[in-house]
């Protein structure tokens, strides 16, 4: 039997729930009007932010695209859109402060598990568009209904009421956005299932749909991978921004615009708010701000791939100009992910939250991963969004076992009497999918100065080594690298703080030692080829006088490694490291495309994505292979799946020539990667007995996974340092 009463559904103690008669109590107490003392909330050590109630029963209840919104704020108090497990419903949720728990109450917005949903609260209706989705890569898919539920709200009872149910489109699809202009109307709008960007929109009723119609202008024709966001900005006007990556010089986030009153299909021509090779990628989320000379603000992300360049940006609109400008956010190298923007007016401060690495101390620390890490803020004056990319990260929500995912808030600005939202400080809502609980943070600041900078007294960590600990048949030529969960001071990177030392000798082997641009790689680089069959530890010295991150926290203890090199077997061996002469990757998303001079290399299970590689191998007919070693440097991201390199053993491919159509199917594995971590360079083992047959003619391998949390790899156009190589100790 469904209970219509205000349950609160906190945290209280990690994974327990207050008991039923409890619960009971407490919603008589509410009931009746009474005072209840707030509950603390509890947290494992490493926590940060209150964990919520289970969404088990629905996968990913906040949405994976930041274009949609889950929370929204009213009559002094914030409410959301979240899933009841209790009656396998999404219902009506009520924040209270005082115990930070969410209460259930009661009202149900969608019965269907697999969905997404984006709400609008227009200061007396709430809107709640709901839809069935397809993943990242899938097109839509006809006879799935999106929903449009309205509700009316009683101040003197603080509750909902359904007023009407009407459909949008037919279609599952992967994100789907709404708002209201200044008639009435509400718009809607979405990616199809002929990758065209669509849009709908009712009368001025706010309830009538009309027929989904797809948007006139130039450049909306976009990928199986691209989504739209809709945001009503002003005086009298309907934003459209929609993403593009069909992998060419008009990738990039695109605008246009409706006048309010004018016809459907009355747009204005797209506008290229980025542009650009890799500008762009299916991750939005819009914020506008009229008492600012109608600035429209878009929080971003790109598919850029060098640890320098931008991954998420703040772009914001110039109404008057019309002209866009983009700021770094947190650049790829930082490894963030799902961005979304809050505007806080009364202290005039933009703030950005998304997934970043988990924090030293917790579970997978400094890892970089797609599945999730935890949520931190950057914020920044609204006259300077520049000063986002030097701010300083505040972790919001960390959970210190799991991933934390995909934060939402509410298309609202923050702390405004004029739009309602007085005092409400900020509240964001993300996801563990490990343990299907819910995670919030609550800040309930009502404007004024941002929260203080926190110190940073957390010790970097050793996250992964090359080779790794224990690693045996090890290429003499090889290189030493450790990876880092936090950026590191240079100075305190040098030959005495990592060292090399063959086992029985007591002198360190001559090297160089240098740090990457990310400050998070460190490379010992020996001055001559190590000696074969030998045992080798090395050394990242920590404590007093060692390695340090920027803060000066030191590295708590030294790690040390063993690996041992190849031995000398049958007479003289000769290492020889072999670029790849070809390298390209394919991908099920795009059948025809191709991709031979991107800088980057994907694998992934959905869409397909494999990655192909050559070499030269016709110097070397005759020639007994000791040990291989294929070198891999991951870029965009790491990935938590294990990926697949296989022989292919037709060579006719041709880096410029091939696609997913054309592409020849990858054969027997011949070794293993994964996982990995971002920015880091890989020596995989290859079978010597598999490749046995590839002297002396063209090596082909294809790289494939199993895994959805896809990797990124640097392609030889990325450069020398980071170009796929083929290490051999052959005789």
């Amino acid at each position: 039997m469904r209970n219509d009463g205000f349950l609160p559904l906190g945290r209280r103690g990690r994974g327990r729930r207050a008991s039923w008669l409890g619960a009971l109590l407490t919603a008589l107490l509410l009931a009746l009007g009474a005072l209840v003392v707030p509950v603390a909330a509890s947290a494992a050590p490493g926590d940060v932010g209150v964990e919520g109630p289970s969404h088990a029963g629905t996968g990913t209840p906040t949405g994976t695209k930041r274009a949609t919104n889950a929370l929204w704020f009213n009559d002094g108090f914030w409410w959301g859109n979240l899933w009841d497990t209790a009656s396998a419903d999404f219902h009506i949720f009520r924040f209270d402060t005082g115990t930070s728990s969410w209460v259930d109450t009661g009202v149900a917005t969608e019965t269907r598990a697999s969905t997404h949903h984006d709400v609008l609260w227009d200061g007396s209706t709430l809107f709640v568009a709901s839809y069935r989705f397809v993943n990242d890569g899938l097109p839509a898919e006809p006879n799935f209904p999106t929903t449009m539920r309205r509700y009316s709200y009683n101040a003197s009872t603080k509750t909902y009421t359904l007023l009407s149910s009407t459909q949008i489109n037919n279609s599952k699809v992967e994100a789907l956005t709404i708002d209201k202009d200044s008639t009435g109307r509400v718009w809607a709008t979405w990616r199809e299932q002929d990758n065209r960007i669509y849009l709908n929109v009712t009368g001025t009723d706010g309830t009538t749909w009309g027929t989904p119609f797809p948007h006139p202008a130039g450049l909306s024709n976009v990928s199986v991978d691209d989504i739209s966001a809709l945001i009503a900005f002003g005086p009298g006007k309907m934003g459209l921004m929609w993403s593009r990556e069909v992998g060419d010089a008009t990738d990039g986030m695109y605008w246009s615009f409706h006048v309010d009153g004018a016809s459907n299909t009355s747009w204005s021509p797209a506008v290229a708010a980025t542009s650009g090779l890799n500008s762009g990628d299916d991750h939005m989320n819009l914020k506008w701000l009229d008492s600012s000379g109608g600035r429209v603000f878009a929080a971003v992300k790109t598919s850029f791939t060098s640890p320098s360049q931008p991954l998420i940006q703040l772009l914001a609109l110039d109404n008057a100009s019309s002209q866009w400008t983009a700021h770094t956010i947190a650049t790829q190298g930082e490894c963030p992910n799902r961005v979304i923007v809050l505007i806080d007016e009364a202290a005039q401060r933009l703030r950005t939250f998304a997934t970043y690495p988990k924090p030293s101390g917790t579970t997978n620390a400094g890892v970089c991963s797609t599945t999730g890490g935890a949520i931190y803020e950057k914020s920044a004056p609204l006259n300077d969004p520049g000063q986002l990319a030097a701010a300083t990260k505040i972790p919001r929500i960390v959970d210190a076992d799991q991933y934390v995912h995909n934060v939402t808030s509410t298309k609202q600005n923050l702390n405004s009497a004029a739009r309602g939202t007085a005092n409400s400080g900020v509240l964001i809502l993300a996801d563990v999918n490990a343990t299907n609980r819910y995670w919030h943070f609550h800040d309930p600041s009502g404007g004024g100065s941002p929260a203080p900078t926190p110190t940073d007294t957390t010790a970097p960590t050793v996250t992964a080594t090359t080779p790794a600990d224990g690693t045996t048949s090890v290429a003499p030529a090889s290189d030493v690298t450790a990876s880092f969960s936090e950026a590191i001071s240079p100075a305190t990177v040098t030959a005495n703080t990592f060292t090399l030392m063959a086992q029985g000798s007591s002198t360190s082997v001559g090297a160089t030692v240098t740090l990457d641009s990310t400050g998070r790689i460190a490379t010992l680089n020996p001055t001559a080829d190590l000696t074969p069959g030998t045992t080798y530890t090395a050394t990242i010295t920590g404590g007093t006088g060692g390695v340090t991150d920027a803060a000066g926290n030191p590295l708590a203890t030294s790690r040390t490694w063993t690996f041992t090199t190849a031995p000398a077997a049958g007479g003289t061996l000769e290492t020889v490291t072999l670029t790849a002469t070809a390298d390209s990757y394919v991908s099920s998303g795009a059948p025809g495309t191709n991709r031979g001079t991107s800088p980057t290399l994907w694998v992934d299970s959905s869409p397909i994505e494999i990655t192909y590689l050559a070499f030269n191998l016709r110097a070397y007919a005759g020639r007994t292979i000791e040990s291989a070693t294929l070198q891999l440097t991951s870029a965009g991201n790491g990935s938590t799946g294990k990926q697949n390199i296989k022989l292919v053993a037709n060579d006719s491919w041709t880096e410029t020539g091939i696609t997913y159509a054309n592409a020849p199917a990858p054969g027997a594995s011949i070794g293993t990667l994964g996982p990995t971590a971002i920015n880091t360079r890989y020596s995989v083992p290859l079978s010597a007995t598999g490749l046995a047959g590839e002297l002396g003619q063209q090596l082909s391998l294809g790289i494939d996974s199993s895994s959805s949390d896809g990797l990124i790899l640097n392609s030889k156009e990325a450069g020398a340092t980071s170009a796929p190589t083929l290490v051999l100790t052959l005789r």
